[in-house]
């Protein structure tokens, strides 16, 4: 059932049409439990909140700077290697892309002329794409931004080795012999020098040039109706490769790195902080601050003081502070808004256990998530049954509904499996080590021994490890989910592809995977919203994953803040996709 006050807002895509192709959405990425930590107890719009949206009366008086939380230490500031929304955060803010989404979710010019039919940027057959870039543009250091900055990035995506899942989303741009012969060679298990020969022919074969100084040229090898969308996402952000070639793994830290946007990068103390100012040389002219202050601290109590005492701008509330924060005066910094975001258990079929869909659907029937949402979360997060979350193209409110806290179809399920009672099953749950990370796994753990029997185990480790054990498949149950890049199924449903880079459960299913394909070019957005909701039924019945909740996210914000525009889609800060419309007036 609905929480109260939760509220959503339909989205909606507009397909190629025989004018243009244009989308509506907003960029954001994120995949970790509290990476979406979002409780929420009034309610905020689904999809955009432009809360203290102003300019300055004017020149502020006072040093412009925001000091925000960051809950862990990015993992990394290279746009085409970066997937956690710690480091999608501070990059969104030192690199700007080809096309962005503003405010209204409209998608627009950034480094580039939107393309369409009519300025010949998109072909007849919808296969060529061209970008314009606009005039005049440079990087943070002064130097000239020039189109092959694009294609460096283009081939930095799919480099041997560099194992990005969002390179899933831009295969559309490699050449198709040479994707296939990747594929096969993944399915068969090749390793070594002849994998990374598979690797290097995709790169070779990418369809990316730069006719002339000014423009980037895209030759798909089918027709998309979302490349638009990928053109706002930071895997396709131009870099400096003559930096990354003299400066070699050190190019990202402080000092060396150099972008295109809003700010720089001046200090990076690892596992600290992280200091960004303004840059002079952005294209769409200074942002409104001075600097952004990142304190790196996962702990949420230890937050929630340092914004007591004045040391915090923003900050994200877990469960225990939004208690702390009702009745009382902070009750007029309190907001809180929806996220496009499902949270929940995923399943490593590597583990024998885990191959049978009894066991999984025991699992995913043995929670109350009503008792999370409402109790364990503080009546804050919407109890989820779906992998596609409300106000998404793909929604469908009635999948998942049997998993709804079914003790005795699960105890009956895990009988027929060979585990009467649940003896014999043994569960370990991967854990981040994060306040709501922990909170959850500890919670699943006392509802799986109680309800089933059976004998579980958590172990917890810091949020780089978390990441980097997920995504070599290195777990036998953990949480996690993710958030919308973009708001189209086609950036949730084709992540638990066979072999797809997130699928780290090594989930596989050949009617899913054909309902995927078949999508991927589907022009009737009719009939491809509908496969996704056909692969959706699919995945929900076979469960790679169990979704839990779809989030909420709940803040306190200084009064002297300024200008924020919070964002269904943002990262792990809030406001972080319009930090530079953000200024400070009237701090103590």
């Amino acid at each position: 059932m609905p929480l109260a006050g939760w509220t959503r807002k339909p989205w909606y895509l507009l397909g190629l049409m025989a004018a243009a192709l244009m989308i509506v959405g907003v960029a954001c990425g994120g995949d970790e439990d509290t990476d979406t930590e979002a409780t929420a107890a009034p309610a905020g719009d689904a999809t955009t909140a432009a809360t203290t949206a102003a300019t300055p009366a004017a020149e502020p008086m006072e040093p412009q700077v925001l000091r925000v939380q960051l809950e862990g230490e990015p993992g990394t500031l290279d746009p085409q290697a970066v997937t956690d929304t710690d480091s999608i955060s501070v990059v969104r803010q030192l690199y700007s892309g080809l096309l962005r989404l503003d405010e209204d979710q409209n998608l627009t010019s950034d480094l580039a002329e939107v393309p369409t039919l009519d300025n010949g940027g998109i072909s007849a057959d919808g296969l060529t794409y061209t970008f314009s870039l606009n005039d005049g543009l440079v990087w943070s250091d002064g130097e000239p931004l020039v189109a092959q900055a694009f294609v460096d990035a283009a081939k930095r995506i799919f480099a041997p080795g560099s194992a990005n899942f969002y390179a899933d989303f831009y295969r559309v741009i490699a050449a198709d012999g040479a994707q296939a012969a990747l594929s096969q060679g993944l399915a068969d298990g090749v390793e070594g020098d002849a994998l990374t020969a598979l690797e290097q022919a995709v790169v070779d074969g990418l369809e990316v040039t730069a006719p002339d100084d000014q423009t980037v040229v895209f030759q798909l090898n089918s027709p998309s109706p979302i490349f638009p969308l990928l053109a706002t996402l930071w895997t396709i952000f131009p870099v400096r490769q003559d930096i990354i070639d003299s400066a070699g793994d050190a190019w990202t830290e402080a000092g060396t790195l150099v972008g295109n946007g809003a700010f720089v990068l001046s200090e990076w103390n690892h596992d600290e902080g992280v200091v960004l100012t303004r840059s002079d040389n952005w294209h769409r002219g200074p942002a409104l601050l001075d600097s952004i202050e990142y304190d790196i601290n996962a702990d949420s109590a230890i937050a929630f003081l340092a914004y007591q005492e004045g040391e915090l701008d923003v900050v994200k509330l877990g469960p225990a502070e939004l208690v702390q924060v009702r009745g009382t005066d902070l009750e007029e910094q309190f907001q809180a808004y929806a996220q496009l975001v499902t949270i929940g258990i995923y399943f490593n079929f590597d583990y024998a256990p885990l191959q049978d869909v009894r066991v999984r659907k025991a699992l995913a029937s043995a929670i109350d998530r009503l008792e999370y949402a409402e109790i364990v979360r503080e009546g804050s997060q919407l109890p989820a049954f779906t992998w596609v979350p409300p106000g998404m193209p793909g929604y469908d409110p009635t999948l998942g509904l049997q998993y709804d806290n079914a003790i005795d179809t699960a105890k009956a399920l895990l009988t027929d499996a060979g585990y009467p009672d649940g003896a014999g099953l043994e569960i370990d749950i991967l854990s981040a080590d994060s306040t709501t990370g922990v909170l959850t796994v500890e919670w699943l753990k006392e509802q799986w021994e109680k309800n089933l029997g059976i004998t579980v185990t958590v172990t917890t480790v810091d949020r780089a490890s978390y990441f980097e054990l997920r995504n070599a498949s290195d777990y036998q149950v953990t949480t996690g989910g993710w958030g919308a890049d973009y708001p189209d199924p086609q950036n949730w449903l084709p992540l638990f592809q066979t072999g797809g880079a997130l699928n780290s459960g090594n989930f596989s299913n050949a009617d899913f995977d054909a309902l995927i394909v078949s999508a991927e070019t589907e022009f009737d957005n009719d009939a491809r919203i509908q496969m996704y909701l056909d692969a959706q039924t699919i995945m929900i019945d076979q469960l790679p994953f169990a979704p839990m909740y779809h989030a909420r996210r709940n803040i306190l914000m200084q009064p002297w803040v300024q200008g924020m525009v919070l964002s269904s889609m943002e990262n792990n800060v809030p406001g972080d996709l319009f930090l530079d419309k953000v200024f400070i007036e009237g701090r103590p």
